[in-house]
């Protein structure tokens, strides 16, 4: 066994600062735990019945081969490659330990494990994680017609392979990755619906490999990091992503803002006595927070009346904070911008150009829904993920929108993603 494999074997409980590879918890992903038994799933419910529901935050894992059976031999000692190392399953370059193989907590008899980031071997991890016929399978009995899909192993965002690989061969690992979430979604009959990673480090580079996935696959959307200075880049007022944006903008094409891709760092903040399932549960919360300041940027930054239709989604963050949010923007934009002249109020630009989705929250979307507006809420599950709504989402729906007016449901379960990523039913 090797010195990392003792390192990151899990004989013994270990604390979260010293545990992290590739920006994972690795402490989390050790054996056994509570378990959340399967349920008899039976598709939709009396109150979706005639929804076709798209689920707007989910992660498809990457296979093992996902860069091995597309790269060239002779780029084989820079290419990502998992392999098992102690107890765990790792994505190696070379012979450097990269990162653990994803997150998904669904085992493979279908249990939810609690307390952890993911299952340790990928053969003890339901297929429907990374297997699109299985993954359908799932989808059907969980009533879910389509899914927006995001990473789900080491590459969760692009900036990230800067870490292992320098940029020219990290641009080529991405193309190979939009690649294999292309053939994903062509293989799906368009219910699985990736977004697309992007180099974003080079601005021209940047906007070919977006035309690129526009035109080859009907790319849905594009993951971006929510703070690119955060990684020496351009803010997002800089021309570095006008060629972005200006396709973004011409074709409707949405940018999406997925947690833990920047920004806030939840785990940074929490008490550092704290074990780690208080850590786990604090940090996760406070990731939020990160896409509440993305949102808050742009309405205040100028760019959406520049890109009057480019639509800004915030995704794995809840809706509930929305209306403190805007009614607090509206309150300091009056207060502390008074020599600036929006061309519309924070509230306008929320409602014109921005999206938002909730998973486990039940006031918030049975309760406040006047306040954020119908037309800019939708549905997620963030599948295989360890705070996925799983194992009955029909369950949580029927309660959570039972008084909800029926249009209004159909708008935040299906129509509202319809609009926001071009789905053609």
């Amino acid at each position: 066994m090797s010195e990392d494999s003792e390192k990151f074997s899990f004989g013994a409980e270990m604390g979260v600062d010293e545990t992290q590879v590739g920006g994972w918890l690795v402490g989390a992903f050790k054996d056994g735990g509570k378990v959340v038994p399967a349920a008899d799933l039976q598709g939709t419910s009396d109150l979706t019945k005639d929804i076709k529901i798209i689920d707007v935050d989910t992660h498809l894992t990457e296979k093992g081969d996902l860069w091995t059976s597309r790269m060239p031999a002779s780029m084989k000692d820079r290419t990502p490659y998992m392999k098992r190392e102690g107890a765990m399953d790792y994505w190696f370059i070379g012979d450097k330990l990269i990162s653990p193989a994803g997150a998904s907590v669904i085992d493979k008899d279908r249990n939810k494990r609690l307390g952890r980031l993911s299952i340790p071997r990928v053969e003890d991890i339901h297929p429907a994680a990374y297997d699109v016929k299985e993954r359908l399978k799932f989808m059907d009995d969980l009533g879910v017609h389509a899914q927006i899909c995001y990473p789900n192993g080491f590459a969760s965002s692009s900036v990230s392979l800067l870490n292992w690989v320098d940029k020219d061969f990290a641009e080529e690992l991405i193309r190979v990755y939009n690649d294999d979430r292309g053939d994903a979604q062509k293989q799906s009959g368009g219910r699985l619906l990736p977004m697309a990673l992007l180099p974003v480090w080079d601005s021209k580079a940047m906007g070919k490999e977006a035309l690129r996935c526009v035109e080859e696959y009907d790319v849905k959307g594009f993951n971006l990091p929510d703070r690119p200075e955060q990684f020496g880049l351009p803010t997002f007022n800089d021309d570095h992503w006008a060629p972005l944006f200006e396709l973004c903008n011409d074709k409707e094409i949405p940018i999406n803002f997925h947690i833990a891709t920047g920004g806030i760092d939840g785990f940074a903040v929490t008490w550092k006595d704290l074990d780690f399932q208080k850590k786990l549960a604090v940090g996760a919360m406070l990731f939020y927070i990160g896409n509440a300041a993305t949102l808050a940027n742009f309405i205040v930054s100028g760019l959406l009346d520049k890109y009057p239709k480019l639509k800004i989604v915030s995704v794995e963050s809840g809706i509930g904070w929305i209306p403190f949010l805007l009614e607090a923007l509206e309150y300091q934009v009056d207060e502390m911008m008074p020599d600036h002249n929006m061309q519309r109020r924070p509230v306008e630009y929320f409602k014109d150009q921005m999206f938002a989705s909730f998973w486990f929250e039940k006031i918030a979307p049975s309760k406040m829904l006047d306040l954020i507006g119908p037309d800019n809420v939708m549905f997620e599950t963030d599948f295989p993920h360890p705070t996925a709504l799983y194992p009955d989402p029909q369950a949580h729906l029927s309660e959570v929108l039972a008084d909800v007016d029926p249009a209004h449901v159909r708008k935040i379960l299906q129509e509202n993603a319809q609009r926001c990523y071009n789905i053609e039913l």
